[in-house]
């Protein structure tokens, strides 16, 4: 048996040059650029709303907060509870409705104190402020909304016995 030798021909490909690369390095370069600014932007706008939930939920927890607060002033005064109830409005700061930060009651009963501090507080911590105080026996439903940016969200409610 004759072996019979498989000549191929080798395809000729020229060395690469720098003329037959010129640019090439920019290009991908610029695609790297590319790349990195979108996910440099996408974390970016990631910090945004991280920033806004955390003020929504601020917010929230203070208004919390201040619902407890005029909770704790009703059970400091068991025998008039009556008198904390208030209609649905605006919280009313010392300043002529606006915050005082130097706020002293100067009201001729505790109740009166009462609620005029913690409006203050509702006018000073959360913007645009509306409550409601209701009483109805001894149950006693504290409704609380401000200027939330999520219109979507609910305003806190608060409802306890004293």
């Amino acid at each position: 048996m004759i072996q019979q030798k498989a000549f191929h021909r080798k395809r000729f490909h020229p060395v690469p040059t720098m003329a037959t690369q010129s640019g090439l390095g920019l290009i991908e370069i610029l695609v790297t650029v590319l790349v990195l600014g979108i996910g440099i932007l996408g974390v970016a706008s990631t910090q945004v709303v991280s920033l806004q939930m955390n003020s929504q939920s601020q917010s929230r927890s203070q208004a919390v907060l201040l619902a407890e607060d005029i909770l704790d002033r009703i059970r400091a005064n068991p025998g008039n509870p009556a008198a904390y109830a208030l209609a649905a409005g605006n919280a009313q700061g010392a300043a002529n409705g606006a915050c005082d930060t130097s706020f002293v009651p100067g009201n001729t009963s505790v109740a009166a104190n009462d609620i005029a501090a913690w409006e203050n507080s509702l006018a000073c911590l959360l913007p645009a402020a509306e409550r409601t105080v209701a009483v109805n026996g001894n149950t006693v439903t504290v409704t609380i909304d401000w200027d939330q940016d999520d219109q979507a969200m609910n305003p806190v409610v608060v409802r306890t016995q004293i």
